[in-house]
């Protein structure tokens, strides 16, 4: 049996070329695109607009990939944590974050994760699958259904998994979101973290540049983050900074490192000079998170003080660090704990 065309994993003109090989008009390219997309249908007998005839054929050679939601959290913060089933019975998470001015989803690129980064719980499940790229796409879709008002203005890649391990279905998913005649969502809105995938970063500068890149640091000096993140003795430090300064900013923009502060680990006054000296001639601004802990958790969260004491000895040297809170703590928000909880 042939396999099926996933409707949420084609942009624009690979969806007319689809409909053209049923040797059909291009125009219903548009008409289908606006159902998936806009409308958040998933079966084709439902799109009244077409043929009984075009219907019963794209049931037969296509499909629309729709997640189930398996369960939700809802946090004090507003913040929704979403578990998400796939066809297969596997589990993801996507949680939404809503602010004065935004609305963000955090979305998932694998089940599971290959990085086992030591304060990252996904990890601890180990890797199961590639997510699709239809997989990746709706979860946008279904998040507006499920939100307060279908409200999500960003998309941040920094849910299960690592995006540049799942390179090829990364790559289409941002073209998909970005396709300008369904308006998913426009590049700038759109953030990818990686922990540091080096021959990733490199191939994304080169063919989707548009998007905002975010890298996971979370310590300054090789030994420190090659106990936190064993991709590190992969990819070092250096080799990590070498692919970063290749990455094409636009004019006034920064590349973001996101730095998990975990006590006793990474967050003395040392470590925040050995931060502000590496970054020194980066364009680059940092994230300061506090360490979310989780239950049975090997790692523990620093005080409100080493926070502000770190912040201002990294900033007080030139280093632009701006603080975020860590949403969702109250409903297990940190990637891999409901999903982890449920399995």
């Amino acid at each position: 049996m042939n396999k099926k065309t996933d409707i949420k994993g084609l942009t624009s003109a690979e969806t007319i070329s689809f409909i053209q090989s049923l040797n059909e008009k291009p125009f219903r390219a548009k008409q289908i695109r606006q159902w998936v997309f806009d409308r958040g249908i998933s079966d084709f007998s439902e799109m009244t607009n077409l043929s009984k005839t075009f219907r019963e054929r794209l049931a037969d050679t296509a499909n629309v990939t729709e997640l189930e939601e398996a369960d939700r959290k809802v946090s004090s913060d507003g913040s929704i944590k979403f578990l998400f089933r796939l066809h297969d019975g596997k589990t993801i998470e996507s949680v939404w974050m809503p602010e004065e001015n935004r609305a963000t989803l955090c979305v998932s690129t694998q089940v599971g994760c290959k990085l086992a980064c030591g304060f990252c719980m996904t990890g601890e499940g180990g890797f199961e699958r590639q997510l699709s790229t239809a997989e990746i796409v709706d979860q946008l879709i279904q998040a507006r259904k499920l939100v307060p008002g279908g409200r999500v203005t960003n998309i941040v890649f920094m849910g299960m998994g690592e995006p540049l391990d799942n390179y090829d279905n990364v790559l289409q998913a941002l073209k998909v979101l970005t396709e300008p005649d369904c308006g998913l969502m426009g590049a700038r809105k759109i953030t990818l973290s990686t922990a540091g995938v080096v021959p990733g970063i490199l191939l994304l500068a080169k063919d989707f540049s548009k998007i905002k890149l975010a890298v996971s640091l979370n310590a300054a000096d090789d030994a420190t983050r090659n106990k936190l993140m064993p991709i590190n003795k992969k990819h070092p430090i250096a080799e990590l900074f070498w692919a970063l300064k290749k990455w094409p900013l636009p004019k006034g923009r920064l590349l973001t490192l996101e730095y998990v502060l975990i006590a006793g680990i990474n967050d003395s006054d040392d470590d925040a000079k050995k931060l502000s000296k590496l970054c020194s001639d980066m364009p680059v601004k940092i994230n300061l998170i506090p360490y979310n802990s989780a239950s049975g958790a090997q790692y523990k969260s620093p005080s409100k003080k080493r926070v502000d004491t770190f912040m201002k000895i990294a900033s007080g040297r030139g280093l632009i660090v701006l603080p975020r809170a860590s949403r969702g703590q109250d409903i297990m928000a940190a990637c891999g704990q409901l999903r982890g909880k449920r399995s």
